[in-house]
């Protein structure tokens, strides 16, 4: 009788025992908590895979961001979604300089939202596969940015206002100013020395006039965590300086009513980086065979309302293949 009870309880038990081994633990390391980027890559993970999630936030803190990282040993964990360059490169290093996580941790990484993979040297090229990481990246190649500003008037020169504490904004101010020649564009960087503790408002204006005296026809927005979050300062400042704005990101034209962009919506990056995630925790590809790559697809955004402030129109070229947005009564 003992031996029956013992073989129904087996019985009984083991399913819900298999069901929940079969569950994946996957953390979120953010640097300014949950993105369109998450909210796409949890939504598509989740329908694909039986999965609970982590998340570690870092709130824009590096001691903070450097603890969560010390912890993952800690964690268990299936599978690390990694967002952005800098928290990217803090958890994996460069291929030069690999981190110890990089060298010794065998939990696989997807990482999204890195501006540029290879000039952040965090693979040598794209055909790297000595890996155990794969991602997405979120920025539309720089040429294709420069050629929608061509079609627009009277703009010879850019002004490229960014965060000089990260490392993205960086990379992308050297990127810009290395194209310039090949698209006869004047490019200036006008770097921000932001301090965190106060506020950068007589920073901000300083740079803004110094861009206006220079005579910057148009400033371009990069892959900035300061100016994608704290960036309506920035952008009501420069236009009313009558300066129209070009975002290589989505939010600050969404959300600060910056003039214009081409961009890769964040929420269908995370989508991207949920399907590689999938296909990892299914064991159908390894991190290492799974390509870096961005979207093939990118979205040209126009804020009417800016346009009507600055009394300045992308052409109709553009305006018909983009979504354009601002106040609807505003748009004929």
């Amino acid at each position: 009788m003992r031996f029956i009870v013992f073989v129904l309880s087996f019985i009984l038990i083991t399913p819900l025992s298999f069901a929940k081994s079969d569950e994946k633990h996957v953390i979120l390391l953010l640097w300014r908590g949950v993105t369109d980027a998450e909210q796409g890559f949890m939504d598509y993970l989740s329908q694909h895979v039986d999965v609970r999630f982590t998340i570690l936030d870092a709130n824009r803190d590096k001691a903070q961001l450097k603890q969560h990282i010390q912890d993952l040993e800690y964690k268990d964990a299936d599978l690390i979604y990694s967002f952005g360059t800098t928290i990217t490169l803090n958890l994996l290093g460069t291929y030069t300089e690999p981190s110890e996580f990089r060298m010794n941790n065998s939990t696989p990484v997807v990482f999204s939202i890195v501006t540029d993979p290879v000039g952040s040297k965090l693979i040598a090229d794209l055909s790297s596969d000595d890996r155990n990481f794969t991602g997405v990246s979120h920025i539309v190649p720089h040429e294709i940015q420069f050629k929608a500003i061509e079609k627009l008037n009277n703009i010879s020169s850019l002004g490229v206002i960014y965060n000089a504490d990260e490392n993205n904004s960086i990379i992308t101010a050297n990127k810009m100013m290395e194209l310039s020649e090949i698209y006869n564009k004047r490019v200036m960087l006008y770097p921000l020395n932001i301090d965190k503790s106060k506020s950068n408002s007589d920073l901000i204006n300083l740079t803004i006039n110094n861009m206006k005296r220079d005579g910057v026809d148009m400033a371009y927005l990069p892959p900035d965590s300061y100016i994608i979050t704290q960036g309506g300062e920035v952008v009501s400042g420069l236009h009313s300086k009558g300066i129209p704005t070009f975002s290589a990101t989505e939010s600050p034209i969404r959300n600060h009513k910056a003039l214009f962009g081409i961009v890769s919506r964040y929420y269908n990056v995370g989508q991207f980086a949920g399907y590689k995630a999938k296909n990892i925790l299914k064991g159908t590809q390894k991190a290492s065979d799974i390509p870096i790559e961005s979207l093939s697809q990118y979205s040209y955004i126009v804020n009417i309302e800016a346009a009507h402030k600055l009394d300045y129109y992308p052409p109709v070229s553009i305006l018909k293949i983009s979504e354009v947005i601002g106040h609807s009564n505003d748009v004929n």
